[in-house]
């Protein structure tokens, strides 16, 4: 696409007076994030976008069964089983609600977060209300911790209404925190045979502790929680045995009810407020910053959280417009939820990465040395499943922003400059972002290690191209209009018009160094009789090929440094189509912009004279081997010959996926019926990851080889509904093809989320139940999209 060329103008005569304010808007709009539920990991929790600051946490156990401690609920897990949580709406910048059902450990409980601007960070509060459930008899042990990973100090103080704390530190200044339990809190009930026993401590609304830990262990709070907690239950278990003859009983409400500890101390950085409760319930805590302007009253937290939740309600509306498509009131709910539980995945990380020499090829020694951390630094990333993948995924990113950047472009711009800044010199970013000790722990030791020779798809582009599009499609008046969403004094969303030439400038040339790293570090040998080269994933082995993003898809077999990968090759051709669209739009480089169109165009040449496989009538990735009965003396050419490896599916699919097939090529048509083949790639349910013929099919882990992937099957709709129902001719079957797909994904997906309450990894391609990791709210949630039919 080429910009009209009074954009270029436009560009230079605001660029001037807009770069003297993006400073100061970035500053304003780093203070108006600087809090928020950034602790993805946990069911909830809070972080500054700052390193090594404050963190904060909540922790609960049921009371009824003395094991429960060992099952504290702090951190998402599988094995916790509970029946629901995440986010119901979020906004992403000062209101987030979600409900968290514990069948396991008894309670119910929800959490309503707001926020309030004001100087570094302003101030916030959250609101857990809730109930135990009707078989819980001894009710729930509920807490919530601040703990200071840096420099700084804190001091508790316990009274019988709250809790407080006081501290300082040097990015947050001064602040004051409050924990404070509703009047109407009821204790857990006193066993009869227990109310005239010496001993027993007299049930309290509230009581803290506070304590010293390394500063590395700040992350371990549960842990730490869980040995007070054991230390306490041993004691007072002494206590009740001696005092009724080792009768007993020993209750949870009684055992584990800690004592105040450590008040007033100075050198505390790990501070609890531990609440027991049996029936309904509810606790605030409030974090003040030290601008009087920001505080809150106890009192306004419903009514804040009140209005907010109706503001989303219209601002869900009017981005999406799902009530106009038909959906009714329950299916714009779970749409809203898989936004919300979206932008709840949201994370802050800071911390060093595990990173190794370049790996050897397949089948090569590795005489890597050991591998290095990395200087520590940060990331504010999505994550695709808060239990299973806590942590940002270079992969995923990229179709997280197609959904976030409808919802709210700052913000997700923000997100795709975090990514960029990982990028080192050479063009690389770790496919996966594993920083610091917390997140290591959530990863197998095999994992952990990134090597700077392994790409991964260039999905962050989705995010730069739509920026792009959307300022094509701009009309004059608005052309800078895009970069900056903050809020106004009533802390209510107001757009300042800041987008400039030179910020594109910056955009591309992160792109071109990713382009150029792709270029020189995956690409593959000529072809026997050719100086024509492809591209190949590094990283391979027998039955995987992670980098590629698509885990275990069928490739050649065995590994070979003479394969070419097809649905490789069209990503650097994509990356070339937007580098020349991006560099048409930052400005004013002939040189560049006419070597980009030369490769593009020669990429577009060899795409096909590489791929496609004119018997199979198909793309496929190609390897080299042997020829048969070769004598070098007798025979004449190469001794090796091109061979296709072919396997119908997303790989195949690729060219096709990211536009780059014409609509009039008769390869489209071929490549539509594969897709609506029910033997090949088509079900009721969605578009199959590999085709049901393929002798992988469903085999080994069957990771992509067969399930379907909402991400992959958003790529299929947003191409025909882009390039393919309004030109060439085969318009009638791309608008049959989109039309049957898109109901079929938007049923399934809305189906298994009512019966299970949860977004889902995969989904069967048999019978469409939802399978792999859950919650999985990274790409699945563009589900949305689809419904709205925005791509």
């Amino acid at each position: 696409m080429q910009l009209l060329g009074f954009v270029v103008a436009i560009l230079t005569a605001s660029s001037l007076a807009a770069s003297n304010n993006i400073d100061d808007i970035q500053r304003k709009l780093d203070s108006d994030l600087q809090w928020g539920t950034y602790r993805p990991n946990l069911y909830f929790g809070t972080r500054p976008r700052l390193p090594s600051s404050l963190l904060s946490g909540l922790i609960w156990f049921g009371l009824d069964n003395q094991r429960n401690w060992q099952n504290t609920r702090h951190s998402c897990e599988l094995g916790d089983n509970l029946l629901e949580y995440g986010y119901s709406r979020h906004n992403g910048r000062d209101f987030g609600e979600q409900l968290m059902v514990d069948q396991d450990q008894g309670v119910e409980i929800k959490s309503e977060f707001i926020k309030v601007p004001g100087d570094r960070g302003g101030s916030w509060a959250v609101r857990f209300s809730g109930r135990t459930l009707e078989d819980n008899v001894q009710g729930v042990s509920l807490a919530y911790y601040f703990g200071l990973e840096g420099n700084g100090t804190m001091a508790l103080k316990v009274s019988k209404r709250m809790a407080k704390i006081t501290g300082e530190t040097p990015d947050l200044g001064r602040f004051r925190i409050r924990i404070m339990p509703a009047k109407r809190n009821q204790s857990p009930p006193l066993h009869p045979a227990l109310q005239k026993t010496k001993g027993i401590p007299e049930a309290v609304k509230i009581s803290g502790i506070a304590m010293n830990v390394p500063k590395k262990n700040v992350w371990r709070a549960r842990d730490l929680f869980q040995e007070k907690l054991i230390k306490q239950a041993q004691l007072q278990a002494n206590v009740i045995l001696q005092n009724t003859d080792g009768k007993g009983p020993l209750t949870g409400g009684v055992l584990f009810q800690l004592e105040n500890e450590g008040e007033d101390s100075l050198d505390s950085n790990l501070l609890f407020a531990q609440m027991m409760v049996h029936g309904e319930f509810a606790f605030d805590v409030i974090y003040e910053c030290e601008d009087t302007s920001a505080a809150i009253k106890s009192g306004d937290i419903g009514a804040v959280a009140s209005s907010r939740r109706k503001e989303f309600d219209i601002q869900f509306d009017a981005v999406f417009g799902l009530r106009e498509k038909g959906f009714d009131n329950e299916e714009v709910e779970v749409a809203q939820k898989a936004l919300s539980s979206l932008i709840g995945g949201i994370g802050y990380f800071y911390g060093s990465s595990l990173v190794s020499e370049p790996k050897p090829e397949y089948g090569d020694i590795d005489e890597t040395s050991e591998p290095q951390l990395s200087n520590p630094y940060s990331l504010f990333a999505g994550t695709p499943s808060r239990p299973f993948f806590p942590r940002g995924f270079l992969w995923d990113e990229g179709f997280q922003l197609l959904l976030l950047s409808r919802w709210d472009a700052d913000l997700s711009m923000d997100v795709l400059r975090s990514w960029y800044h990982t990028m080192d010199t050479n063009g690389w970013m770790a496919r996966e972002q594993i920083l610091g000790e917390e997140a290591r722990s959530k990863v197998p030791k095999e994992f952990q290690i990134q090597y700077p020779n392994f790409a991964n798809p260039p999905t962050l582009l989705f995010a730069v191209q739509a920026l792009v599009n959307r300022l094509e499609a701009a009309s004059t008046a608005d052309m800078v209009d895009q970069l900056a969403q903050v809020y106004s004094t009533q802390g209510r969303a107001a757009t300042e018009h800041t987008l400039t030439r030179e910020y594109m400038r910056d955009l591309l040339q992160y792109s071109s160094r990713q382009l150029e790293f792709f270029m020189r570090t995956q690409a593959g040998e000529p072809l026997p009789g050719s100086v024509e080269h492809g591209y190949r994933w590094r990283g391979r082995t027998m039955d995987h090929t992670l980098t590629s993003g698509l885990d275990d898809y069928p490739r050649a077999r065995p590994p070979s440094t003479r394969e070419l990968h097809i649905d490789l090759f069209a990503w650097v051709t994509y990356m070339l189509s937007v580098d020349t669209e991006l560099a048409a739009f930052a400005g004013p480089d002939l040189e560049l912009n006419q070597t980009r169109e030369q490769q593009l165009e020669s990429h577009m040449r060899l795409l096909d004279e590489l791929h496609w496989n004119s018997e199979r009538n198909m793309y496929c990735d190609v390897t080299v081997q042997a020829r048969d009965g070769y004598d070098e003396l007798e025979d004449e050419g190469d001794a090796e010959e091109r061979v296709f490896v072919c396997h119908k599916g997303y790989v195949s699919l690729f060219p096709m996926l990211l536009g780059l097939v014409p609509p009039s090529s008769s390869k489209l048509g071929h490549i539509l019926d594969m897709i609506e083949d029910p033997n090949e790639l088509w079900s009721e349910f969605g578009i199959r990851s590999l085709s049901k013929r393929d002798e992988f099919y469903g085999k080994g882990e069957d990771y992509w080889r067969g399930p379907i992937w909402i991400n992959i099957n958003y790529l299929v709709l947003s191409s025909l509904h882009k390039h393919y129902m309004s030109d060439g001719p085969y318009q009638e079957q791309a608008n049959r093809i989109y039309q049957k797909l898109r109901q079929n994904l938007v049923k399934n997906v809305l189906e298994e989320f009512r019966k299970t309450r949860f977004f889902w990894e995969q989904y069967n391609s048999e019978d469409g139940h939802g399978q792999g990791t859950h919650p999985f709210t990274g790409w699945t949630s563009l589900v949305v999209l689809i419904m709205a039919e925005q791509y």
